[in-house]
This record gives C-alpha cells, sequence and structure tokens, in this order.
C-alpha cells in the first residue's frame, strides 16, 4: 500500500468517526408538537348557525440523560 492510500483509509475512518459523534448527540434530544382541533356544528333558526371549536396543542420536550 501506498502512503497516499493509507491517508485516504486514515481520512474515511475518521469522517465516520466524527459522523457517529454527531448522530449520537444529535439524537439524544427531540421535540414533539402534537395539535388535536374537535368540530361541531349545529345549525338553527334560517341562516344562524352555531360553530363550536376547541383546539389542544400539546408540545414535548425530551432530552437524554448521559451518554
Amino acid at each position: 500500500m501506498s502512503k497516499q492510500q493509507i491517508y485516504k483509509m486514515v481520512a474515511t475512518v475518521a469522517t465516520a468517526i466524527v459522523t457517529c459523534v454527531a448522530i449520537a448527540l444529535g439524537l439524544s434530544s427531540c421535540n414533539v408538537t402534537r395539535t388535536v382541533t374537535t368540530r361541531s356544528e349545529a345549525w338553527q333558526n334560517g341562516d344562524t348557525s352555531v360553530v363550536i371549536q376547541t383546539k389542544t396543542i400539546e408540545t414535548y420536550d425530551a432530552s437524554k440523560k448521559g451518554l
């Protein structure tokens, strides 16, 4: 093997290790948002209508403890 091939292999292995570390740190936390909308309509006299709408937004933040 030539020195150039050895340098390429070392660079490839180093890149793979850095990528694995970045993925491990990136997956240590997450953020989830869920929106639930409930709608109910009831028609009344003529063109008058009643609409009841509720909207719930839930947010959850999590982080992994200790690597």
